[in-house]
């Protein structure tokens, strides 16, 4: 997942509403922090310090509820 999909997808739970307020609040420190780097460095920090451990604390879990809730 690249920088910006982490934004869009971040934008999409803020409409839909399925996630907690600490996720909530990591993912907007998380993108804060991310743009005060200089643009043409963010992808490349972002992959090596926040992506693997985003996806696997946060959005497969959220994901993963989303699927269930639409299965249901």
């Amino acid at each position: 997942m690249k920088f910006k999909e982490f934004v869009n997808w971040c934008n999409e739970r803020t409409c839909d509403g399925c996630w907690g307020m600490l996720e909530a609040i990591a993912c907007i420190n998380l993108i804060n922090e991310i743009m005060k780097i200089q643009f043409w460095k963010r992808e490349k920090i972002w992959k090596e310090n926040y992506e693997q451990q985003v996806l696997e604390e946060i959005i497969n879990p959220i994901e993963k509820n989303l699927e269930e809730m639409e299965n249901s």
